[in-house]
């Protein structure tokens, strides 16, 4: 893996998917290719947030495993069709996260945006752009931050941001990891997204069948009630709906628990 250096701090880092190690430098570790490995961010995680928390510990074991000091890590996930997510592995993380994504000053819009992971370090060389979150890191007690773009699809970015304590840096074999571990997280991260959509359009469908099946059995009960054909049935849910500004599934429902015996309960065979 060939990692390019930019600059001593605000460093942009580059891996280009190779093996190779950059001239003058000792070899690095050669991490595994990631399409072998997933992370398990979908049992007991019952929304993108569980998902995204149980993502950020788990990157922040990994590179901890690497340095060999504490780091942390937050993660922030953002679609277009709604508002960014984040999470972190501990409250200090999440605050920062919280305070990039308001003051919009800091590198993981970039991150998102370039494909490229970065380094912004604890001294003065770290771009104009950049200071006040610098700042923030500095008095939040951490000395230097990797951000790394997690690859998902279209329209969907993530990025994880490592906080190393002051004293710390990151160099190029732990950016290598960071970036090893992105692409698992990548692959992870999508499964879950995925399983969790699947899951929505199940619980949707199960809701409109539930609704449509409570209109049936209440149109089938005033065509009992009113010797009527179920289209008469239908127009007199639906004018008694109007006229009370209720849904017509609530009208229905309203008819089936004034039964004598209540509304009959609703089944699906999976």
């Amino acid at each position: 893996m060939t990692i390019h250096v930019a600059g001593t701090s605000g460093r942009v880092l580059k891996a280009d998917g190779g093996k190779q190690a950059m001239a003058g430098s000792p070899a690095l570790e050669p991490w595994p290719e990631p399409s072998g490995f997933l992370l398990d961010l979908v049992t007991d995680a019952h929304t993108d947030v569980d998902s995204l928390r149980r993502l950020a510990e788990t990157a922040a074991v990994a590179l901890t495993g690497s340095v060999g000091v504490q780091i942390d890590c937050a993660a922030t996930l953002a679609s277009a069709q709604r508002a960014p997510i984040r999470a972190a592995n501990n409250g200090r993380a999440a605050s920062l996260a919280a305070a990039e994504q308001d003051f919009d000053d800091g590198p993981l819009a970039q991150v998102a945006d370039s494909g490229i992971p970065v380094v912004v370090g604890a001294d003065g060389g770290t771009p104009l752009r950049w200071q006040a979150y610098r700042c923030r890191f500095l008095d939040a007690g951490y000395g230097e931050v990797l951000a790394v773009p997690v690859r998902l699809e279209a329209g969907i970015s993530c990025v994880l941001a490592f906080f190393a304590p002051p004293g710390v840096s990151f160099a190029p074999e732990v950016v290598g990891h960071a970036t090893w571990f992105a692409g698992v997280a990548g692959k992870s991260l999508k499964l879950a997204l995925d399983v969790r959509n699947v899951r929505a359009a199940g619980d949707n469908l199960k809701a409109v069948l539930e609704s449509r099946t409570s209109i049936d059995v209440a149109c089938g009960v005033i065509m009992g009630r009113n010797r009527c054909s179920y289209p008469d049935a239908f127009s007199m849910l639906a004018s008694a709906s109007t006229r009370r500004s209720m849904q017509v599934r609530d009208v229905a429902e309203g008819i089936l628990k004034n039964m004598p015996r209540g509304a009959p309960a609703t089944r699906f065979v999976d």
